[in-house]
């Protein structure tokens, strides 16, 4: 049959140049980091909650120039939000610590 186009193969969505499909995007080891390390922070002391927030803060410059993915904005805000809180909350525990000159850990059940 003259003048009928050629069949063509049906539309599968974006390929890349190698023919296989695009990995999905996903958040950075970053942000995770920066999350994982913030929640760290709240039960260790306060230096894994100030490198959780160091590397959200960075990570979030990086999202921000376009250099890292978009889906890890928000763990990364999760990172330093969650970070902050867990230095403040390290901050009160050793000013009452020393406020109050005990340092130990026992806690009184009354028997």
């Amino acid at each position: 049959m003259e003048g009928t186009p050629p069949p063509q193969m049906p539309a599968t969505g974006p390929v890349t140049p190698g023919g296989m499909p695009p990995r999905p995007e996903k958040a950075s080891g970053l942000a995770t980091a920066s999350l994982v390390l913030s929640i760290l922070g709240i039960f260790c002391c306060s230096v894994p909650a100030l490198a959780g927030v160091v590397i959200g803060i960075v990570e979030l410059g990086n999202i921000k120039k376009g250099q890292s993915s978009i889906k890890g904005q928000s763990m990364a805000k999760a990172g330093v939000i969650i970070g902050i809180a867990a230095l403040v909350i390290n901050l009160i525990l050793a000013i009452v610590l020393v406020a109050t000159g005990d340092y130990s850990w026992e806690f009184n059940t009354g028997s």
